[in-house]
């Protein structure tokens, strides 16, 4: 939202402020037909709505919404499901703000049918504004509109990938490569232009500075300074974005954060935004909020119904307690609605498909996802959060840090209910050692690209493959 206020470019003016001013029609729109056409709002409750200040606090709730989160509809690295989170999670900013200050500045009796009405339709709307606004944005780079120019200028296999990444998806990401230059034209990846040797890129730049929006370089600085200092001159003096494409050999390929100590810049391997003081507090507040809500509401229900079926099918008790490892390696009491018989070997021994441990019950259980519920509980305490890598038992912590030397990374953030590797398919029994491989793999991937949008995306993933119920490895 930054950039519409400081900015005024044409994805701006042509993208971001309609798709604003769609989604605040939106947010008026539904307001108007629940007042006058859905008969929901109470008599002494419309007088209130019918205010002249009412309209004013939805357009700034709205406008803090978008800043909050903002518009990323035409960014061209940013895939459908991420989009569609932020368009949900801008709606869901903006009816909490709205009815907030409604209650409090207008003492406004909040009605629980309304405003879930209200949610469910101007998240759906906006939702579906977007989208279109995101097929409008591909239409229009798919007919050589809106692209983004690049310069490739050297060849390795770093810049043999890029080439791929950018000139895959060309309708969404809008990458017009404009060619390679190059001592090594025969390293220039198939269907790309070789427009030239290194010496001969000075040249092209002054005759097409007016196109080129970024170049991206390859040359070794500590081998080729001169002419590394002298390209980034030539891109400074006419406003071209550069960046350096280094080599780090034998370095892990994932994702590297520089920093500085004094002057010198440092390349730490691990990224965590979720170590913010502020990203703390987002994502715990957010895990209060939501276990709290389910805990009163749905959770004794729950409750009652797994209660019954686990104390019909098998003796024992409801919930299972099993010690699992938590943040930083610690250890903690994780809870389940108790889906097996009780056996010696719980605490070493994975469920495998037609396990003689499950009872019929807890199969559905287990199928439906429903054992984990109680989770929830671990949420509120603290030792666990709605959205983060799945905990180990200790046995498979033990075994899985000495052959996997990352594993132990996935601790840095707090183990969740549902996480990034288990809705790409990383769950259940572990045959082998590249499937737990796989799944350290992504539970790192969240830590180091966490966002409020990211743990939106995942609980929405999470809820539509729950209802499509459709995990192999639900057993």
């Amino acid at each position: 939202m930054l950039d519409i206020i400081r900015t005024t470019t044409k994805e701006t003016l042509f993208y971001k402020l309609p798709t604003l001013a769609a989604d605040l029609c939106i947010q008026v729109c539904t307001l108007q037909w629940l007042m006058y056409h859905s008969g929901m709002v109470r008599p002494e409750n419309l007088v209130i709505y019918e205010r002249g200040g009412t309209l004013f606090l939805l357009t700034v709730s709205c406008f803090i919404a978008a800043w909050l989160s903002g518009i990323p509809i035409n960014e061209r690295n940013r895939p459908a499901v991420s989009i569609c989170s932020n368009a949900i999670l801008s709606a869901v900013t903006t009816w909490a703000l709205f009815n907030g200050l409604m209650a409090l500045l207008y003492e406004l009796t909040l009605q629980g049918r309304l405003l879930t009405v209200q949610l469910a339709v101007t998240a759906l709307l906006t939702l579906a504004a977007h989208l279109c606004a995101r097929s409008a944005i591909s239409r229009i780079r798919s007919r050589g509109t809106n692209n983004y120019t690049v310069l490739m200028v050297g060849t390795d296999s770093n810049m043999e990938a890029i080439y791929r990444y950018l000139t895959h998806s060309f309708n969404e990401k809008g990458y017009n490569i404009l060619g390679f230059f190059t001592d090594t034209p025969q390293r220039v990846p198939e269907g790309a232009s070789s427009l030239g040797g290194i010496q001969d890129v000075d040249a092209y730049i002054q005759e097409n500075h007016a196109v080129i929006k970024e170049i991206m370089c390859a040359l070794d600085p500590a081998v080729e300074t001169d002419r590394v200092n002298a390209l980034v001159q030539l891109c400074d003096s006419y406003m071209i974005r550069f960046k350096y494409v280094p080599t780090f050999t034998g370095y892990p390929r994932r994702t590297l954060h520089i920093s500085q100590m004094g002057s010198t810049n440092v390349i730490m391997l691990h990224d965590e935004p979720l170590n913010t003081p502020l990203a703390k507090i987002i994502k715990r507040s957010a895990d209060i909020v939501i276990s709290l809500l389910f805990l009163c509401t749905f959770f004794p229900l729950v409750w009652l119904f797994c209660a019954v079926g686990i104390k019909l099918s098998s003796p024992g008790p409801i919930l299972f307690r099993q010690r699992r490892t938590g943040y930083e390696g610690k250890e903690f009491w994780c809870l389940k609605f108790r889906s097996m018989h009780r056996s010696i070997d719980a605490d070493t021994r994975q469920a495998v498909l037609g396990d003689a441990r499950v009872f019929p019950f807890g199969a559905f259980l287990r199928r439906t996802s429903l054992d984990e519920l109680a989770q929830f509980i671990n949420v509120l305490r603290g030792d666990m959060s709605i959205i983060g890598p799945r905990p180990h038992m200790l046995h498979h912590t033990d075994l899985y840090s000495d052959l996997i030397s990352s594993y132990m990374i996935r601790h840095l953030a707090k183990p969740g209910i549902t996480g990034w590797a288990q809705v790409n398919g990383c769950r259940g029994e572990t045959k082998d050692l590249s499937e737990m491989k796989e799944r350290v793999e992504k539970d790192i991937w969240y830590i180091e690209h966490w966002s409020v949008e990211l743990d939106v995306s995942i609980f929405f993933i999470t809820l539509w493959q729950l209802i499509r119920h459709n995990d192999r490895k639900a057993y």
